[in-house]
């Protein structure tokens, strides 16, 4: 119950102060957004690439889920900076004849064993830029909007065995370019409140090449070709 208190106060202060922030103004000045984002998440690793140790990777295309937050300051009625926050997580499981290139058989040579592995990723995104919509107060109830976004992902992925036995063959950081291009369109639903309806971006992410350790090599640079698709709730 006290946790939920704090939770509505610290929208009420939210929603005041972004009240405030626009009273002295014919357009909205100030504009946050936060909600649900879907992620169809290029991870950047060919299964290919991992031939000669498991007979079975999982697909380098996923669905991953997160929340897509910004903060849009207006300079003017159509023009605001915008500062954005994207929070994406995928993880799987699989069955895979595994050649572990670490371990060696009492006969010599290194042995297969059928085991459980799961992936986990996660892909944290932080970016600025331009935003493009008519932020008029007495405006349309239907609102699109346009933006292009420039900064950085930092990208987490790991391959854990889970069984016959319980340890981590490999896990790898990257902070890399990042790009969205997007747009949609909000409905405004009161004075302070509207609804993002849609918003889909297509989401590049420039990732250079990786080593793996443990004897896996290197994953090649690539260009991560992603796309994302939010909903959520806007306060003016």
């Amino acid at each position: 119950m006290k946790r939920l208190l704090n939770i509505t106060f610290i929208v009420a202060i939210t929603v005041l102060g972004f009240a405030t922030v626009n009273a002295q103004s014919e357009f909205f000045k100030l504009e946050g957004m936060g909600g649900y984002s879907y992620m169809n998440l290029n991870r950047g690793v060919d299964p290919d690439e991992f031939n000669d140790d498991f007979s079975d990777f999982p697909a380098n295309r996923v669905n991953a889920h997160g929340f897509n937050g910004s903060v849009t300051y207006n300079f003017t009625r159509f023009i605001g900076a915008k500062f954005d926050v994207t929070l994406h997580t995928h993880g799987e499981d699989f069955q895979s004849l595994f050649v572990n290139p670490l371990r060696t058989s009492p006969e010599g040579g290194t042995p297969s064993v059928n085991g459980t592995f799961k992936t986990s990723q996660s892909v944290y995104q932080y970016m600025g830029g331009i935003q493009i919509k008519d932020n008029e107060k007495e405006g349309s109830r239907f609102r699109p909007f346009a933006h292009i976004l420039l900064g950085a992902a930092q990208q987490s992925f790991s391959v854990d065995e889970t069984a016959p036995t319980s340890s981590q063959l490999f896990k790898i950081d990257s902070t890399d370019l990042a790009m969205k291009f997007g747009g949609g369109a909000d409905v405004n639903i009161g004075k302070h409140f509207a609804v993002r309806a849609i918003q889909f971006d297509w989401n590049p992410i420039f990732r250079g090449d990786l080593d793996l350790g443990n004897g896996f090599g290197t994953a090649n640079g690539v260009l991560q070709n992603n796309w994302l698709l939010t909903f959520g709730v806007v306060l003016h």
